[in-house]
C-alpha cells in the first residue's frame, strides 16, 4: 500500500473515530434530573455526560413558613450546570396560604433564579391555603408572566391534579409525577416517573428522573429562543430598580465588571448608550454601564 494512500485512510479512520465517539456521548446523554441541595455537591463534568436537561431547585415555601428555605445549592447546580452544557430551568416548591403570597413568592423566586435558566417551574403538590388552590396557581402564573417571557411549567403529582381540579392550561407545558403508573387522566408532557434514579457525578443520594412524553414540547422549554425587549429611553424618573442580580461594567459592551448588583436595587441612570452590536445599555450615575433588558429591571 502506498503511504499517501495510508495517509488518506488514516485520516479517514480517525475522522470516523471522532465522529463515533461524540455520537456515543450524545447519545448517552439522555436523562432528565431535578436536583436540589439532597443530591449533595454535583461533579456536574461527569454528570454532563449523562444529563440532558437538568431542573434545579432555588426554594422550598417562603418567608414566613416554618420550613422555609432557599436552596443551599441552587446558584452552585445552575453555574455548574451552565458552565458544562447542561440547559436548565429552575422550580419553586410552593406553600400558598393565599393570593397576596401566592404573588410574593413568585417575586420573590423570580429574584432568585440565574439569569441562565431557560425556563420557570410552579412546584405545587402542598395545599395550605383555605381558599381555592386554583386562585393562587393563577396568581403566581400572572405575577410570573409580567416578569419574564421564558416559558412557565406547572408541576405536580397526578392525584393533587385530580383531587384540586386544577387548571394548567396557560402554562407552556406540564411536568407531572406518577411512581407507578403513566399519568393517564391528566395531561403530562413531562413524566417524572422515579425518586431512585442514578447518575454519575451524583453520589450522595438517589435522584428523581423524569421522561418526555411530548418530546417537542419539552424541547421547546429549553432551545426556544425568547427574544429580548429592551428599554430604549431613559425613564422619567431617571431610576431602575433590579429586578434579577446584575452586573456593572466598565464599557457598553458589558467587558470589565466592576460589581454586582443584587436584586431589588435602585439605581440612578443618566443615559442610554448602545454596544457595538447595537444592544442598549444603561449608563449610571457612577459612569458604569448595565443592560437595559427588561427581563432584569423595571422603571420606576
Amino acid at each position: 500500500m502506498k503511504k499517501t494512500t495510508k495517509k488518506i485512510m488514516g485520516a479517514a479512520l480517525g475522522l470516523l473515530a471522532a465522529f463515533t465517539v461524540s455520537s456515543t456521548a450524545l447519545a448517552s446523554q439522555t436523562k432528565i434530573a431535578d436536583v436540589s441541595q439532597y443530591q449533595g455537591t454535583i461533579n456536574w463534568k461527569k454528570a454532563s455526560k449523562e444529563i440532558q436537561l437538568a431542573i434545579i431547585r432555588v426554594q422550598h415555601g417562603n418567608t414566613g413558613d416554618a420550613d422555609f428555605r432557599i436552596d443551599t445549592q441552587k446558584d452552585i447546580n445552575a453555574n455548574g450546570a451552565y458552565k458544562n452544557g447542561v440547559p436548565f430551568g429552575q422550580y419553586d416548591y410552593t406553600e400558598f396560604s393565599s393570593v397576596a403570597d401566592a404573588k410574593k413568592e413568585a417575586k420573590d423566586f423570580y429574584k432568585r433564579t440565574n439569569s441562565h435558566a431557560k425556563f420557570f417551574v410552579l412546584d405545587n403538590e402542598h395545599r395550605k391555603g383555605k381558599g381555592s388552590e386554583q386562585s393562587y396557581v393563577n396568581a403566581w402564573y400572572s405575577t410570573m408572566r409580567k416578569l419574564t417571557k421564558k416559558p412557565l411549567i406547572y408541576y405536580t403529582y397526578e392525584s393533587f391534579v385530580n383531587q384540586y381540579k386544577i387548571n394548567f392550561s396557560k402554562f407552556d407545558g406540564s411536568w407531572i409525577a406518577n411512581y407507578s403508573n403513566k399519568p393517564s387522566t391528566v395531561k403530562a408532557d413531562l413524566w417524572q416517573y422515579t425518586s431512585k434514579g442514578r447518575i454519575g457525578g451524583i453520589t450522595a443520594n438517589t435522584v428523581d428522573l423524569s421522561k418526555a412524553l411530548n418530546s417537542s414540547v419539552v424541547k421547546s422549554w429549553y432551545t426556544t429562543n425568547t427574544k429580548a425587549s429592551y428599554y430604549k429611553s431613559v425613564p422619567a424618573s431617571k431610576t431602575i430598580k433590579t429586578t434579577h442580580s446584575i452586573n456593572e461594567y466598565k464599557t457598553a459592551n458589558l467587558t470589565g465588571k466592576l460589581a454586582a448588583v443584587k436584586a431589588g436595587k435602585t439605581l440612578k441612570v443618566t443615559k442610554i448608550a448602545r454596544s457595538s452590536h447595537g444592544a442598549y445599555r444603561f449608563q449610571l450615575s457612577n459612569g458604569r454601564y448595565i443592560s437595559a433588558n427588561k427581563e432584569f429591571l423595571t422603571a420606576q
